[in-house]
């Protein structure tokens, strides 16, 4: 029986650990190519999220600094 997909975070780079876990192992047999497909998009969704996340941060950060700067 082969093992099943998790993973445990909600971090940028645990989901980047995980995703590439879920190509290695399905690579290796260890788990079922369909299941790493399925986990793979969703850790890919989450990792866009939390780059656009971060991405906002910057961008409001970089107004703050500016504002700031000319004032």
């Amino acid at each position: 029986m082969k093992k099943s997909l998790r993973c445990l975070g909600t971090e940028l780079d645990k989901f980047l650990d995980c995703a590439f876990r879920a190509v290695i192992e399905a690579k290796l047999g260890l788990v079922d190519k369909d299941e790493a497909l399925d986990a793979l998009w969703e850790y890919l969704v989450n990792i866009d999220y939390e780059v656009k996340i971060l991405e906002r941060r910057i961008g409001i950060s970089d107004n703050v600094k500016k504002e700031a700067n000319s004032g």
